[in-house]
């Protein structure tokens, strides 16, 4: 065999690796953009899945908040009102006459505030609101 066909048949074989080489990246770069993909995939979801739960919990403390604000709003204006209404120690006879037959404990406040996760064993609660609870059961 002459030099000029050693050459090329050396040049065929390296060419024919290096085209090998190629496919294998090729395919091994196709395999890592499908698992790249897929990754993007499980994270996108998941991250949707965190998201709704964000927002659940979000609603339910805005909920709360609410629920227990309304129900500090409405403790408040009752105590308020009670301690206005309450009998007057001597001398006031009409309003303590008023005050028995009219002012009557709310029963749904009560429970309420028994309830409540707040004012639970009355631990947010100031003692004038604790004894007020106390003399309306």
């Amino acid at each position: 065999m002459s030099k000029f066909a050693v050459q090329t048949q050396e040049s065929f074989y390296y060419l024919k690796r290096i085209n090998e080489r190629l496919q294998i990246n090729a395919i091994l770069q196709d395999a890592n953009i499908k698992a790249i993909q897929e990754s993007c995939a499980q994270l996108r979801k998941a991250s949707e899945e965190t998201n709704k739960r964000l927002n659940q919990v979000f609603e339910e403390q805005h909920h709360c908040k609410r629920d227990r604000d309304c129900l500090d709003q409405y403790l408040n204006k009752f105590f308020n009102v009670y301690q206005t209404l309450k009998p007057q120690p001597e001398g006031h006879a009409l309003e303590n006459q008023y005050h028995q037959e009219y002012i009557k404990p709310d029963a749904l406040l009560v429970n309420k505030a028994r309830s409540s996760s707040q004012y639970q064993d009355g631990d947010n609660m100031s003692s004038s609101e604790k004894e007020s609870l106390k003399q309306l059961l």
